[in-house]
């Protein structure tokens, strides 16, 4: 018995005395200390930046169905079947000609990744042999299965199913988050959270930053990047075929006809980077995957002497002349870039296209002073309510209130130990949950005091009355404790921010005073109560 208490003695105190040392960082900033972790202070406690975005599925599912009206197009041309294939609504949509009386039409920019302008919700083909529906229906449904389609007289409405749609909005969001990390990582900011809200809305927080022009730069942009090769058969702008050509313009607002096809897509990327020129300029080189390496050297190799037009966004960045073959897969991007622009546009290069343009609905900047006096009122409530709550357990249970005040403590240095390995942020709400799992602490001990209580009554004797009380108080505490567990899953699972920080906190709390309370506690009512005498 004894050698088992001498045991189980050293071992709570070594994990003290190494919890203590972990925890000591956060508080004091010395060189003594080797652990380099710590707790990350959330947004309401640090100050900082706050940014709600919300993702422009519209635009999204205009271009992707833009895109389909221009494949249906091609597929009906190639079975000969006569056809005007619109974008609902149909006031403002571009009109498709697929018939082949019809010669001038104009179509939406969606091949080349160009924008498609007034797209609706449906695709519709309007026959004009109505004869043509059922052959004309199974092609199109066996472009793409995710597509529904419906007859009205002589058209077939297309739109994509219901549950495909909401598949779709989830990858959207999931990789507009990912996205979203991988450019505010390149700031260094390491306490960056970014979380999805709602269905299509992207919460961004970045602690310590009060400048948010580069944060909001980074992530207007959505960093398509594509390349293709200039039209010079082009005299005048009336000359145009739209089909095949599109004309757009540079930052200084100077016009390029080049062709909608796209010869390679910033997807290809797999590098770039900020390099000074001849003429210490700056500009961003970049690097091709292998097989885009290939198809760059046997386009370079057929068009020498031809322009060829890097696209970003719509926009055109660059419009250089070949001047020999590239066989390296190598470029670069030159302009009139500052090093600031240059490493920007970098970053978005390396960062990929965002999959939907993001829009800055609300904007919140929190200064550090109301960060520090948050950390102040923060810190002296959970002081108040330790000392408050020890202060009244001490009162009504005397020596064990003493013992459970010393577990208690214990109970919140493990919290601050698992907090701090996590490298956890901790928030306002984060700091209410710690508070909160105080009093369930106690409420533990309170539970296991009462069971000692109950079984000394009975007649028992001191040793086996904290035996069969710790016993009994188990199965309550457990069941109590995991009923709030559940509780704190599902305000993570489907709440967000501070309610996320609140049921993280609390969570870590509750398994932490369930040790405490059935481990600590029980040692010390162990090592410090005479067998002989127990008074409550």
């Amino acid at each position: 018995m004894f050698s088992r208490l001498i045991v189980k003695s050293i071992s709570v105190l070594l994990i003290c005395l190494l919890s203590l040392y972990m925890v000591l960082p956060n508080f004091f900033d010395n060189k003594f200390f080797i652990s380099t972790k710590r707790i990350n202070l959330g947004l309401d406690l640090k100050g900082g930046a706050s940014l709600l975005l919300n993702i422009d599925l519209d635009f999204y599912f205009k271009e992707k169905l833009g895109i389909l009206a221009d494949e249906i197009k091609e597929a009906l041309l190639a079975k000969n079947i006569k056809c005007d294939i619109q974008n609902e609504p149909l006031a403002k949509s571009p009109v498709i000609s697929a018939g082949i009386q019809k010669k001038e039409v104009w179509i939406p920019a969606s091949r080349a990744g160009m924008t498609p302008d007034g797209a609706g919700e449906k695709v519709i083909v309007k026959l004009s042999n109505p004869d043509d529906y059922k052959k004309a229906s199974v092609l199109i449904s066996k472009m793409d299965p995710n597509l529904e389609l419906s007859k009205k007289d002589s058209s077939i409405f297309i739109s994509y199913k219901p549950h495909y749609k909401s598949s779709l909005i989830s990858e959207i969001a999931a990789e507009s988050i990912n996205n979203v990390q991988r450019r505010l990582d390149t700031l260094g900011t390491k306490e960056v959270s970014v979380q999805k809200q709602g269905q299509s809305k992207i919460l961004v927080q970045v602690p310590g930053v009060d400048n948010t022009e580069q944060i909001k730069s980074l992530l207007g942009k959505t960093a398509k990047l594509s390349f293709h090769l200039a039209n010079n058969n082009v005299a005048k702008i009336q000359d145009i075929d739209h089909e095949t050509t599109v004309l757009l313009k540079d930052s200084l607002g100077n016009s390029y006809p080049i062709f909608r096809k796209t010869e390679i897509g910033g997807d290809a990327l797999v590098n770039a980077s900020v390099r000074f020129g001849s003429l210490g300029k700056p500009a961003v080189h970049f690097k091709f995957d292998s097989t885009a390496s290939k198809k760059f050297a046997k386009i370079t190799k057929e068009n020498v002497g031809k322009p060829f037009a890097i696209v970003l966004d719509n926009t055109i960045l660059t419009v250089p002349q070949i001047r020999e073959p590239i066989l390296n897969g190598e470029g670069e991007i030159s302009g009139s870039f500052t090093e600031k622009q240059a490493s920007e546009l970098a970053i978005l290069l390396k960062s990929g296209a965002l999959p939907a343009p993001l829009k800055i609905i609300e904007e919140k900047n929190i200064g550090p002073s109301l960060g520090e006096e948050s950390i102040k009122a923060g810190e002296m409530a959970a002081i108040i309510s330790i000392i408050a709550v020890s202060f009244f357990i001490i009162i009504i249970y005397g020596k064990l209130g003493l013992l459970a005040s010393v577990a208690l403590l214990f109970n919140v240095i493990l919290i601050l130990l698992i907090l701090t390995l996590l490298e956890a942020t901790l928030t306002l709400p984060g700091i209410a949950g710690i508070a909160l799992t105080v009093g369930m602490a106690v409420d533990a001990n309170v539970l296991i005091f009462e069971r000692i209580r109950e079984e000394i009554k009975s007649g028992k004797r001191v040793e086996r009355a904290i035996e069969e009380g710790f016993k009994n108080a188990i199965k309550t505490i457990l069941d109590s404790n995991i009923t709030t567990l559940i509780a704190a899953g599902i305000m993570f699972i489907i709440g967000s921010g501070a309610i996320r920080g609140f049921s993280v906190t609390l969570s870590i709390g509750i398994l932490c005073s369930m040790f405490s309370a059935i481990t600590v506690t029980k040692l010390l009512i162990e090592l410090c109560v005479n067998p002989k005498k127990l008074i409550l």
